[in-house]
């Protein structure tokens, strides 16, 4: 069974394909069956669309316009940790993009109106305290 509604995002790495969908579920795919693989879920899963996803070594980061992002295990199908949580209610924050690297998580967020300025917040899991 195939997402309910529009994909937002995916990505391929050898034969295994990752989708986000807008109706909230991430999916894990076979691209060489066709086969879903797993559905991305569990109590601490997204509330609302995904908006964006990439491949984190063996996991998968997520985010949504629920306002959080979160790292998932692609072989368990899931949450191993939110990474970010911003307060979503009302006009409040959604995270639109986001990227990583070995030590940084970088996250577009705006308001879901557009009454606020899409920012760039940058975690850097690196850095050494001052």
């Amino acid at each position: 069974m195939g997402h309910q509604s529009l994909t937002s995002g995916m990505e391929l790495r050898d034969n295994i394909l990752v989708s986000g969908n807008a109706d909230s579920t991430v999916k894990v795919w076979d691209i060489l069956t066709g086969e879903c693989l797993k559905t991305l879920e569990g109590s601490n899963k997204h509330h609302s669309a995904v908006t964006c996803l990439q491949f984190y070594g063996k996991f998968v980061i997520t985010s949504s316009d629920d306002g959080t992002v979160k790292l998932w295990d692609v072989k368990t199908g899931k949450v191993v940790r939110d990474l970010v949580t911003l307060d979503s209610r009302g006009s409040g924050g959604v995270v639109w993009r986001i990227r990583a690297s070995q030590t940084k998580l970088v996250c577009a967020v705006g308001s879901r109106n557009g009454t606020e300025e899409t920012k760039l917040l940058v975690l850097d899991f690196d850095s050494e305290p001052k």
